[in-house]
């Protein structure tokens, strides 16, 4: 009976362990790597410094159409318009030849800036008197979907990264 009860308190003993070590391997498997990380947070800084500059950009738009005689201004827009295209078609390129589809996509973001910017031509001459407000409603649409951009490619990337350590697909394709 003492030889029982002794190999039920081993048994629990060795039960407690086992839990223990799975739970230790749980915590080591939920943190990231670092190498992960700084290609996430990388990817997130990457979209934060384009949200400061499009943002930096239509302050600048904004100012400009304050001081500067209206017929430059409208010059300013339609170069800048080109310029932005440019840069659009650039990131299409390059985006197509690393068949990558996240440059794509931010060809796809200059090109939508692109356009605006060339709307800010006839937007400044049909509503001059709210021109101003205008460009903030757009400054506050792209900053909030830069922001919900960012939240979701963080929730992207950690969840790939986690995809990537589950075994399943692989167990499946041998059975």
């Amino acid at each position: 009976m003492a030889d029982s009860k002794e190999k039920n308190e081993n048994d629990l003993k060795q039960r407690k362990d086992n839990i223990r070590k799975l739970d230790e391997e749980i915590i080591k498997n939920r943190k990231i790597p670092i190498e992960c990380r700084k290609k996430i947070n990388k990817r997130i800084l990457y979209n934060g410094v384009i949200l400061l500059l499009i943002l930096i950009y239509l302050g600048c738009l904004n100012v400009f159409s304050l001081y500067i005689e209206t017929s430059i201004y409208l010059k300013l827009l339609k170069i800048f318009s080109i310029f932005l295209a440019v840069i659009s078609i650039i990131y299409f390129e390059i985006g197509y030849k690393k068949d990558d589809e996240n440059i794509f996509l931010y060809g796809i973001e200059f090109f939508i800036i692109a356009l605006l910017t060339l709307f800010c031509c006839y937007a400044y001459e049909l509503y001059f008197n709210n021109y101003n407000r205008l460009l903030l409603i757009i400054k506050i649409l792209i900053a909030v979907y830069y922001l919900l951009k960012i939240i979701y490619v963080n929730k992207k990337m950690k969840k790939e990264y986690y995809e990537s350590l589950n075994d399943i697909k692989d167990i499946t394709k041998k059975g």
